[in-house]
């Protein structure tokens, strides 16, 4: 949790330094465009910036060191290996709420979960169509999981990280179902989700 909590604030701190960095190219454009800074929007970009560099930090970022240098990560390729930890929990007799909060179920949870936020983004702001958008997931997720898997191409070889296929299923779905949530999003006035108005008359 302690590592977890790490790469999470890592990926924040990193979202606001990539955002102060672009702000006057935004903050220009948006008085280009507008004729005036808009709130919402700017927020709407920081936003983004943070949740792109949270992506980064919690999945390629070096986590802890491994026991043994080995000079790549940890290799999971059996497909569908979490859904069969998932069902050898309820097995035990834990119940609905202790199968949901068991590890595996957890770690698919927030797999999904955090590629929902792209998903949404690639339809909702940049105007993809579904398709595109999950090809665009499924794409990011393999590199996500090979750049782990060679230790960040070997620029930290003795990272621990684990490449799972899983990953992969559950990333792309996670990127699906926020896809599907981003018209709800636009409907529901999510600043960058609308179609920009025309600028005011002069």
């Amino acid at each position: 949790m302690i590592e977890f909590l790490r790469l999470a604030g890592l990926g924040i701190v990193g979202g606001l330094v990539v955002f102060a960095a672009i702000s006057p190219l935004v903050v220009g454009l948006q008085r280009r465009r507008f004729g005036r800074v808009r709130g919402q929007r700017i927020l709407g970009i920081a936003v983004i910036c943070m949740y792109t560099m949270l992506l980064a930090g919690m999945t390629v970022a070096p986590s802890g060191q491994a026991e043994v240098c080995t000079g790549s990560g940890i290799l999971q390729p059996v497909p569908l290996h979490s859904l069969a930890e998932v069902i050898e929990v309820a097995r035990l007799g834990v119940g609905p709420l202790g199968v949901l909060l068991s590890w595996p179920s957890m770690q698919l949870l927030a797999n999904i979960a955090l590629f929902m936020p792209l998903g949404a983004i690639l339809r909702g702001v940049f105007r993809l169509d579904t398709t595109t958008a999950l090809a665009m997931g499924v794409m990011l997720s393999v590199l996500i999981e090979a750049t782990q898997f060679t230790g960040g191409w070997g620029l930290y070889p003795c990272g621990e990280r684990t490449a799972d296929i899983d990953d992969v299923f559950t990333n792309s779905l996670g990127t699906w179902l926020g896809a599907m949530c981003a018209p709800m999003l636009t409907r529901l006035g999510t600043p960058l989700f609308g179609r920009p108005e025309p600028p005011a008359p002069r």
